[in-house]
């Protein structure tokens, strides 16, 4: 469903926006911040002007948040220069680069914030020798691909979704359906250009300001605005297989089973035979249980590999098989949409969403009561999906790379959920936000010998600071913070959940 800003303007209460501090301490500082961006030349949008009430409507409509003002800076300098005002007048700053959070903290996680919009800096170049792209801060995800492959048929791993910008899923890893071939997005960069806290302007990468492109690269919004980043790229794929396989919804116990017997040989093949070459997803809900994904190679080859997994499972309903190149595969799992994307983002839905990352094989008990919890969640307050990602596995290259290669701490994921559920418009019920603590609940409570963590990019704002830092971060958290005493001992980067919170 398609709604016009007006729509949402009026739903969300922005028309008449005021913000919660008493309004003439309010008015005097935001007179003052706007006044100190207009002074140096930063473009800049005043809770007060016009066009604020459409600058700041989230993507996630259950997590609106009011910046005192947005800065709209287009070269590296302004962006320092904002951050500069902002330091002399004790405001936290948040960047937005593609505004599809899914907590709103590109907007700042909170009221009152400095809002840097990154959008201005949308452009793709690429290096026709090496083969490096530089990429700009705020271009949108469909535009990299698209450009990249128009460019010189190259391209990059990253997720599916053409609207998300390139920094915070960059920053805070990038799977997508080429990453158990390539890695994350952010095993593909190799430098970056950053404004820090103090308004300093410095380049970072494996042998420049090391320990900042460490942490930049899982937790970047903790640490900076980048600018600029500038990504190794591959060559594309010449052809993709993308496939569905769809099985029978269970009504009794014993389809249940069936159900965990088709998820048990998914980990079996996952762990033995799966190759690199291979995305595999199972999505369901309570009418719905398929395994989807893309083969990068040929329908021959496909029909190879894929034919053990067909093998051990007890039966499939119906398949559907389709190839494309790779641009045209990109557009497919993207359910159709356009690559090329507008300047101002323009989609908007009202969700929770939360992740689970398994980096053991799941127990037959742990998958019974996660699909019974399934099945009996027929009258849910809110409706629901789960994803299923299939990231590890003995081929997958995204754990090739170290833990200590980046700050990103999922790399011993065999799989990764993604726990979805959404009213399309405000409000989002509290007993819809239940509903998702039970269902993810259904599966952790059921194997409580694993430790599962979390994904970054599917952040959760229900969670405490501290519960953020142990499931996206673990073991990499000490060191991050650490870091971000020394480059930002004033937490002017931040958000409910960013590292020192």
């Amino acid at each position: 469903m398609v709604f016009r800003i007006r729509d949402i303007v009026t739903i969300l209460g922005l028309a008449n926006l005021v913000l919660s501090a008493p309004a003439d301490s309010l008015q005097r500082r935001q007179s003052t911040i706007v006044d100190c961006l207009e002074a140096a030349s930063v473009p800049v949008i005043s809770n007060s002007s016009p066009n604020y009430a459409s600058e700041v409507i989230p993507y996630n409509l259950r997590t609106p948040f009011f910046p005192i003002a947005a800065a709209v800076p287009e070269t590296a300098d302004q962006v320092s220069s904002a951050v500069i005002c902002a330091n002399q007048f004790g405001l936290k700053v948040a960047a937005r680069s593609g505004g599809h959070s899914y907590a709103g903290f590109g907007l700042g996680g909170q009221d009152g914030s400095l809002m840097v919009d990154m959008k201005k800096f949308k452009y793709v170049n690429l290096d026709p020798v090496t083969q490096i792209a530089t990429i700009g801060a705020g271009t949108r995800l469909g535009d990299v691909s698209y450009s990249l492959y128009n460019l010189g048929g190259r391209a990059l791993p990253h997720g599916l979704c053409p609207g998300v910008g390139i920094s915070g899923h960059a920053l805070h890893g990038g799977y997508g359906f080429a990453s158990r071939m390539w890695g994350t997005t952010l095993d593909t960069i190799l430098e970056m250009e950053v404004v820090l806290a103090d308004g300093s302007i410095v380049t970072t990468s494996r042998t420049e300001n090391e320990d900042l492109f460490w942490a930049l690269r899982g937790a970047g919004s903790s640490f900076g605005i980048v600018t600029k980043f500038k990504l190794q790229t591959l060559e594309a794929p010449a052809n993709g297989v993308r496939f569905t396989y769809s099985f029978g919804v269970p009504t009794t116990g014993s389809n249940i089973s069936y159900h965990v017997q088709i998820f048990r040989a998914l980990q079996e093949y996952a762990q033995t035979t799966a190759p690199k070459e291979l995305a595999l997803r199972l999505w369901t809900l309570t009418d719905v249980f398929e395994i989807t994904g893309v083969y990068w190679g040929t329908r021959e080859d496909f029909d190879t590999v894929i034919a053990p997994l067909v093998a051990s499972w007890p039966a499939q309903t119906t398949v559907v098989i389709e190839e494309d190149n790779w641009l045209d595969t990109l557009v497919a799992v993207a359910n159709g949409a356009t690559l090329p994307q507008p300047l101002d983002y323009t989609q908007h839905d009202t969700f929770l969403a939360k992740s689970i990352v398994a980096p053991e094989p799941l127990t037959s008990n742990a998958l019974t009561s996660f699909f019974n919890f399934h099945q009996n969640s027929r009258d849910a307050p809110v409706p629901w999906w789960v994803i299923a990602d299939l990231y590890g596995g003995v081929h997958s290259n995204i754990s090739s790379f170290s833990l200590d290669s980046a700050s990103y701490a999922v790399r011993n994921s065999l799989f990764t959920f993604q726990l979805y559920a959404t009213t399309t418009l405000p409000p989002f019920p509290a007993s819809g936000i239940k509903f998702m603590d039970d269902l993810a609940k259904s599966l952790i409570s059921a194997q409580p010998e694993t430790t599962f963590t979390a994904y970054p990019n599917y952040i959760d704002p229900t969670l405490s600071a501290s519960d953020a830092h142990r499931l996206y971060y673990g073991s990499q958290y000490q060191r991050l913070l650490n870091i971000k005493r020394s480059v930002d001992p004033m937490m002017r980067f931040w958000n409910p959940q960013a590292i020192g919170v």
